[in-house]
């Protein structure tokens, strides 16, 4: 096991807080570890009535491109990963979740980082109208699972915690039956 020693902040962003740690190591010696903190987020795979899922596409800046992904938010420091997906699916999709099930967490970079992305399956509700961030350029899409999995195998679809949450979709669908 690892212990901290010492820790110098290197930034604190509205996203990210960046520290670099010193640390002792089980047989004594010292290291370093580079740290992004993060807040984490939650993530929802939305169905509608129809059996198809929303998803969102949006231009990413630090890939410099658009994704095509699930509807998916920060959390706030302390928020409960399922009020965010609520607030996400609100803010994103327009629609009230009904029947919300936690499929667990995934850790994208463990190496590095401490976000966690906690995954959701719910179904359409009521429509409340969509309330976009004053940055956000959001359009969404409807697809059935088929041709989501249909994306991921011709690598249209890149995003790991949308790829993460197909795979427990399939191991809920499969339970089901």
């Amino acid at each position: 096991m690892e212990r901290k020693i010492k820790r110098q902040e290197i930034y604190d962003g509205k996203v990210i807080h960046v520290v670099v740690d010193d640390v002792m190591l089980d047989d004594g010696s010292l290291s370093k570890r580079e740290v992004v903190l993060h807040n984490g987020g939650a993530c929802i795979a939305l169905e509608d009535t129809d059996g198809k899922f929303f998803m969102v596409s949006q231009y990413r800046y630090a890939l410099n491109e658009e994704m095509l992904e699930f509807c998916a938010g920060k959390l706030e420091k302390g928020e409960d990963p399922q009020d965010a997906v609520i607030r996400e699916c609100h803010e994103e999709l327009g629609y009230e979740c009904k029947n919300l099930q936690a499929l667990g967490y995934i850790v994208p970079t463990c190496g590095y980082c401490s976000e966690k992305i906690y995954l959701f399956y719910g179904q359409k509700g009521e429509y409340v109208g969509t309330h976009f961030d004053e940055d956000e350029r959001i359009q969404s899409t409807k697809y059935t699972l088929s041709e989501i999995i249909e994306m991921i195998e011709e690598n249209h679809i890149h995003d790991a915690k949308t790829i993460a949450l197909v795979n427990r979709l399939i191991l809920l669908k499969n339970k089901d039956q």
